[in-house]
Parts: structure tokens; C-alpha cells; sequence
């Protein structure tokens, strides 16, 4: 019998195996993935446990330095105005706005941060409306950037990129408007420098100001009043919104009445004013650097539980008091 060469031979198949031999193979490898599929949704719940709470911890800031300054400003220019368009964007563009954030955001579980820069720009928009209706306006009417600022501030601070209530094409986020407002500051500011705006330094003025601010002041307090005297103690869940919204808004006057100084120096030195300014300031940032690690609100007589609103509320009214004293005085 002939051998046919190599060549010729046809080529050699794998052995196959009986269906029931494969099939126990198959199985045999079963358990190894089912702890990979659970070890992979472990690290996906993992995941989602920390996404939040490490997101927020991240984002989570309370600027409250009193020491902040805007860029360099120059007479004519208004250091008050500066420092509110530095403070906008230094909200916005540096932190980050936190009270419009969506749920799927980290910030969006945050309850101080976003309920302090809800106040802080409410501070703002109370300085704007003064300047466009007392220190900017003139003979002929209010300056077209203050009031444009003024108004943008009153926008609400929740809006995200998207808005379910209207349509998308219609949809202007806070972020944006605020931005705007800041624009319309430094464009005023920018023409104070060159002289084609006015701003008033008379006494009168800055004393109907401080009147109006004292008043905004005390009605500041008057929202600490319900979580001062509940006296919850450890287990009042809800006296830090008051609480920050009422430190950033004495947080906003602390930076603008510092700016009001440098602006209206010349008035004070005149009715020899100086040191009452500065202890009204001091009183104000009690108030605005006023942070607890935990907002708490004892009972008035309790030696172991401090009332940080009950502390919030007394610095603002002595703020206010002072004000109204130096408005007294320039009357």
C-alpha cells in the first residue's frame, strides 16, 4: 500500500468534544463571572455613594474674606462698585454657582453654599438699587448701566441652561445675567473714570444710603428671629438657610460699605467720622464672618448649646443701630 506524500494528506481537524463535555465547561466558568458581575455593580454603588458626597465636599466654598479686594481702581472710579462686579464674578466664574444645579450635579445636595450666595447677591442687588437711585442718578435722569445692573440682580437665582417651565430657546440661566450685571458695573465704572457718569459725594446722600441699608439690615435679622427663639437645640435641621442667607447678605454690605468709605473718605474726614465708620464695619463682619462648623440653635438660656441665628441677629442689629447713628450725624 502506497503512503501518500504530506502534501497530499488533507488537513487535520481539532478533536471534537460531545456537546455535554462542552456545555460542563461552560459551566465550569459560570461563577468566576457572577463575582465579576457583582464585584462590578459593588464598585458602581460604590460609585454612586461618593459621587455625591465627595462631589459637593469639593465644590462646597464660603468665601467670607473680609480681606478681598477688587483689581486696581483709581478715583473718579467707585471702589463700591468694583468690588460688587469682583464679588459677581468671583461667585460665578471662580466657585461656581450652586442654587441652580440640577439634580445629577454634586451641588446640588448643598444647602449652606447655595443659600449663602443666594444672599450675597441679594446684598448686591440692595447696593445696586442704591446706586441707581440715589449715588448714580442725575438732574436728568438714572444712569442707563445702574439700572441695567439693578435690574439683571432681581433675576431669579435658580435658573439652570435649562428651564422645564418654558421653552428651551427662551431659556436665559442665572449665570448668564448675572454675568451681565457685573458688565453693566464695569461699564459705569468705566465711564465714571473717563468723567461721562456721575456719582454723588454729598453727605445727604450717603446718609439717605446708610438709612435704607439699616432699614435692609434690620429686616435681615427679623429672619433669624424664628429659628433664634425656637430653641430646637441639636435638631433644628433648618436654621443654617437663614442663618447663610443672612451672613452673605452682610457679607456683600461689609465689601461694598468698605468701598463707600474709600468713595465718600473726604466726607467722613469732614464730619471727622472715621472711627465711627470703621466700628460700624467691625460690627458688620461679625456678622458676615460669623461661621459655625455647625449651625445650632439652643435655648436662650442653655450653657451648652450656642444660638448662632440668636449671635447672627445681634451683630446685624448693631450693625444697623451704627448706621443709623452715622446717618444721624451727616443728617
Amino acid at each position: 500500500m502506497t503512503v501518500p506524500p504530506a502534501a497530499d494528506l488533507p488537513p487535520s481537524r481539532p478533536p471534537t468534544r460531545p456537546a455535554w463535555r462542552l456545555a460542563a465547561v461552560l459551566a465550569a466558568g459560570w461563577p468566576t463571572r457572577r463575582r465579576l458581575l457583582a464585584l462590578a455593580g459593588l464598585g458602581v454603588v460604590v460609585a454612586l455613594a461618593l459621587y455625591y458626597p465627595v462631589g459637593a465636599w469639593r465644590v462646597s466654598v464660603i468665601d467670607d474674606d473680609p480681606a478681598f479686594l477688587a483689581p486696581g481702581v483709581a478715583q473718579p472710579a467707585s471702589k463700591a462698585v468694583a468690588v460688587a462686579a469682583a464679588l459677581i464674578r468671583r461667585e460665578i466664574d471662580v466657585h461656581g454657582w450652586t442654587p441652580n444645579k440640577p439634580f445629577f450635579m454634586p451641588a446640588a445636595i448643598l444647602d449652606d453654599m447655595p443659600n449663602y450666595q443666594k444672599g450675597l447677591i441679594a446684598g448686591i442687588g440692595r447696593f445696586a438699587l442704591e446706586m441707581d437711585e440715589q449715588i448714580g442718578r442725575t438732574a436728568v435722569g438714572a444712569d442707563a448701566d445702574l439700572g441695567r445692573a439693578a435690574g439683571l440682580l432681581q433675576y431669579p437665582a435658580t435658573i439652570w441652561m435649562i428651564d422645564p417651565a418654558v421653552p428651551w430657546a427662551a431659556t436665559v440661566s442665572t449665570e448668564k445675567q448675572y454675568r451681565n450685571a457685573a458688565r453693566a458695573f464695569e461699564a459705569y465704572n468705566q465711564r465714571l473714570g473717563l468723567g461721562t457718569a456721575s456719582f454723588t459725594r454729598r453727605p445727604e446722600v450717603l446718609q439717605a444710603v446708610l438709612e435704607r441699608l439699616a432699614k435692609d439690615v434690620a429686616a435681615s435679622a427679623a429672619t433669624l428671629d424664628q429659628p433664634a427663639t425656637r430653641g430646637a437645640g441639636w435638631f433644628d435641621w433648618h436654621a443654617d438657610e437663614p442663618f447663610y442667607a443672612a451672613k452673605g447678605r452682610a457679607y456683600a454690605l461689609l465689601m461694598v460699605l468698605k468701598g463707600l468709605g474709600d468713595d465718600y473718605a473726604a466726607v467722613l474726614a469732614e464730619r471727622n467720622l472715621g472711627d465711627a465708620w470703621q466700628g460700624m464695619l467691625g460690627s458688620l463682619a461679625g456678622a458676615a464672618t460669623l461661621r459655625p462648623w455647625v449651625v445650632l440653635a439652643g435655648g436662650p438660656a442653655s450653657s451648652l448649646v450656642p444660638n448662632h441665628p440668636a449671635n447672627l441677629g445681634f451683630a446685624l442689629l448693631r450693625a444697623g443701630s451704627r448706621m443709623s447713628a452715622l446717618a444721624d450725624v451727616l443728617r
